[in-house]
């Protein structure tokens, strides 16, 4: 089987490929790869055997021993992954599998059959419309519908969607350099374990220094190239080495960087600055130059790509941050849109653009207000306070990669995000309201009341403030008593989130844009007004107090009540405060009688 190589500096003939049942122990061959700077290099590689089945089912590894340049000393280095293996020129596969602290440069090669079946999908929009496993809890009461956010899917908490880090003596695969340039120290630390779960090796790098044209763009089998996850004020780029070109198709890195199948990530060709021997985890240093083509597919094998397809959709990040000393500084970024990076990198570039002026230890305050506009004209508002005495900035991070998290994770057909638009306002002080008491206008209440409930919040300081919260009565009330539970945004959400049951995703990008522009704040109170009656959740909308004669006929169809979702407890109102300049913290219940008719 013979396959054509782009034209190159490296010979002019067709290799054939070396299929993996040919192989025998001591077949000794050459692999590409660069060490330093663009030139790329040549290193020998001795084949100790094929191990079966030993990624996945069919899908066989070729053991071997690897030297030349600077291997002895760092054994096999991240950012090989990918390097071209050849055999008599015959192309045998990449580079892809290591064995953390091995003595010895030994390495696991992915056949290159097994690369070859890593084609593009036939519907390449298709790599922004995979959802998340994200649990959603809808609710609808006479404000409208609101989206109660699933704490365990929160970003920077997603343990449970990624491997276990793989231990000393186990294959894995060649950790693909992730450089990040431009965040602080304290920042890349905090995010480090989360990378190196997705196999990432992060570390401090930088931007292009120098202009395009010295950067090599005619990439070949053993040129280093770099996916493009953010530019701008910051660069996290992920580099590989190209196995493979076909044409204008090129393959890559020899396993999967997400395993996300379709896949839209910019890339460009890269230089290597140095090689870094380690004991851990020897790796490359190197900077990315211009934008020459995507990655379409991100396969368990390797990645594919076009040269020349520029056609990435990217999320424009615009931050203001004024800061504790009342200056301004506008950040620009550009990120990738997928499913599962998109919110982290919006986190990573917000807490980095926070971290860069303002403290991280001490009491601080930081109010947040902007959006996440679509390219169909509707936006998600993104507005908070947020205090404490230290790690309020990734507060911040979370408040805007949450909503971004649910957008993506929709799994809505044609949703593009436009850009994102931050305004933050920090100051170096704690400003903390916590909810001291709440009393009503009155005691008793009838069905179509309007009354107000009034509650106590104490400041630092000992200082008070009173703030009013209006609440109707339904004139559908038939209980004798009502609980009205006033409390911060999280305490209510933890609340709902004990009898309120899960939905099914959202109908439709419409309701849930209004769901997430109606998020519970810190910086407001909330009141429930529930009545101990069932309601059921259907199509993602909360229904409370439904009719007895709707519920027996919701039961008695199997195929109905299959779809509807039922609890114990209905919330009857929903209201909330205006927002404060606070972070507002407890929780307060009241018992309300009900009298007149119907009771």
């Amino acid at each position: 089987m013979g396959l054509l190589l782009a034209p190159c500096s490296w010979g002019q003939e067709t290799p054939a490929i070396l299929p993996t049942n040919e192989l025998r122990p001591g077949m000794k061959g050459i692999g590409r790869t660069i060490f330093e700077g663009d030139k790329i290099e040549t290193f020998q590689v001795e084949i100790l055997g094929v191990l079966k089945n030993a990624l996945a089912p069919k899908r066989d590894l070729v053991l071997a021993r690897l030297s030349g340049g600077p291997l002895a000393k760092s054994g096999v280095i991240a950012g090989m992954s990918g390097s071209p293996v050849y055999i008599d020129g015959k192309l045998v596969g990449a580079v892809a599998i290591s064995f953390p602290f091995s003595k010895e440069p030994i390495a696991g090669i992915t056949p290159i059959e097994d690369m070859l079946q890593v084609t593009p999908s036939a519907n390449p929009q298709s790599a922004q419309q995979a959802g998340t496993d994200l649990s959603y809890r809808i609710t609808r009461a006479a404000g409208g519908a609101r989206l109660i956010p699933d704490e365990e899917a929160a970003t920077g908490n997603l343990d449970r969607f990624l491997p276990p880090e793989p231990s000393g003596g186990s294959l894995a695969g060649v950790r693909l350099p992730l450089q990040l340039g431009g965040v602080p120290t304290d920042v890349a630390a905090e995010f480090m374990p989360l990378f190196r779960r997705l196999g990432f090796e992060p570390m401090q790098g930088g931007g292009i220094s120098g202009t395009d044209a010295t950067f090599k763009s005619d990439l070949e089998p053993g040129s280093m190239v770099s996916l493009l996850l953010c530019q701008g004020d910051l660069t996290i780029n992920a580099d590989c080495t190209v196995t493979f070109r076909e044409g204008d198709k090129l393959y890559a890195c020899g396993h999967q960087v997400l395993s996300a199948g379709p896949a839209a990530f910019p890339f460009a060709p890269s230089r290597v600055l140095v090689t870094v021997p380690s004991l851990m985890s020897s790796f490359k240093v190197d900077t990315p130059g211009p934008v020459v083509g995507a990655i379409r597919q991100d396969g368990f094998s390797a990645i594919y790509g076009v040269v020349g397809d520029k056609s990435v959709p990217q999320i424009p990040i615009h931050i203001h941050l004024t800061s504790s000393q009342r200056k301004s500084t506008d950040y620009n970024f550009q990120i990738v849109q997928e499913t599962f990076l998109s919110p982290l990198l919006l986190n990573l570039v917000t807490v980095s653009a926070l971290g860069n002026t303002e403290r991280r230890m001490g009491p601080s305050t930081l109010d947040i207000n902007g959006k996440i506009e679509l390219t169909s004209g509707e936006s998600v508002k993104i507005e908070d306070v947020l205090s404490g005495d230290m790690g309020t900035a990734a507060l911040v991070g979370a408040a805007a990669a949450t909503p971004l998290t649910y957008l993506l994770g929709a799994d809505l057909p044609n949703l593009r995000i436009k850009d994102v638009d931050l305004s933050v306002v920090s100051d170096n002080e704690k400003r903390v309201a916590s909810l001291e008491q709440v009393w009503s206008s009155q005691s008793e209440v009838r069905p179509g009341d309007h009354m107000e409930v009034t509650a106590l919040l104490r400041l630092p300081g000992e200082q008070t403030v009173t703030q009013k919260i209006p609440v109707e009565i339904p004139e559908s009330v038939t209980d004798k008593t009502l609980s009205l539970v006033v409390g911060s945004g999280a305490s209510i959400n933890a609340l709902q989130m004990r009898f309120t049951p899960l939905a099914g995703p959202p109908r439709d990008l419409h309701q849930l844009i209004r769901a997430l522009n109606r998020m519970r704040r810190n910086n407001r109170l909330y009141a429930l007004l529930m009545a101990p009656q069932r309601s059921f959740v259907m199509q993602g909308d909360e229904y409370p107090s439904p009719p007895p004669s709707l519920i027996q006929t919701f039961l008695s169809d199997p195929a109905v009540s299959s779809s509807v979702m039922f609890s114990g407890t209905s919330v009857v109102g929903d209201f909330e405060t205006k927002p404060s300049p606070y972070t507002i913290r407890g929780q307060k219940t009241l018992l309300l009688k009900v009298v007149g008719p119907g009771t």
